[in-house]
């Protein structure tokens, strides 16, 4: 075996509270080969670790199940390319379940009851181009990376209960509910008054939040809820 036909990648491993990197050698399928985070979690699997815990589904950047952080940073597996010496773990900004599992119900369950409208149609033809645009995000979760407002919340997986503090996932579905057609007017500002309650004053003085799929948060959700709560933009 050749050292040119391997590279070594760092993954973490969480376990009983406790936390393992481990070097793994992944095998080049062809030489000049840069595989992508999942290819590598795929072979450890296979290889080496075979109750190692990770979540994938669509491969094709559609579902978002499967982000992990390559280098401390949030990336879709079946999207990110790593090279020898990275290191794959867990996102950051939620609780970890195990190895690179994290419990995500906390998100979902922070907008229960945010949807009044009684009156409901899943197409929203007659919606604005904006509303469509931001049935892009695939739950990555990879916005809330960095985010002052999510960085408020008590991370652990002990807590079942909804976090008490928002992040730009939560404020993209509060603004795809203002844009909807359907909303009547007095719930748009039950909406606003619900982006307050989560913590929207973090969003004022925050340079902006990265989205996995490339919706420009700043622009497309934050800046038109902060002009709405308190007339900023």
């Amino acid at each position: 075996m050749n050292k040119e036909d391997f590279i070594t990648i760092k993954i973490d491993l969480y376990r009983r509270n406790i936390r393992e990197t481990i070097d793994f050698a992944y095998k080049k399928r062809f030489i000049n080969e840069r595989p992508m985070a999942l290819d590598v979690l795929l072979q450890a699997q296979e290889t080496q670790l075979d109750d190692l815990a990770f979540r994938y589904g669509c491969r094709a950047r559609n579902c978002g199940v499967c982000t992990v952080d390559v280098n401390n940073k949030p990336r879709l597996a079946c999207r990110a390319r790593v090279k020898n010496g990275d290191k794959i773990s867990p996102i950051a900004t939620l609780p970890v379940i195990k190895d690179l599992i994290v419990k995500r119900d906390g998100i979902a369950r922070q907008m229960n009851g945010y949807n009044n409208i009684t009156s409901k149609n899943n197409l929203n033809v007659e919606a604005e181009k904006e509303y469509h645009h931001l049935t892009s995000c695939i739950e990555c979760y990879a916005c809330l990376d960095g985010c002052p407002m999510h960085s408020r919340n008590k991370i652990n997986l002990e807590n079942n209960e909804p976090y008490e503090s928002g992040n730009p996932f939560s404020l993209l579905k509060i603004q795809r509910l203002i844009l909807d057609p359907l909303t009547p007017e007095i719930e748009k500002n039950n909406l606003v008054k619900k982006a307050k309650d989560l913590g929207l004053d973090a969003c004022i003085d925050c340079p902006g939040c990265k989205c996995g799929v490339g919706i420009n948060l700043k622009d497309e959700v934050i800046k038109p809820l902060l002009t709405q709560a308190y007339n900023k933009s």
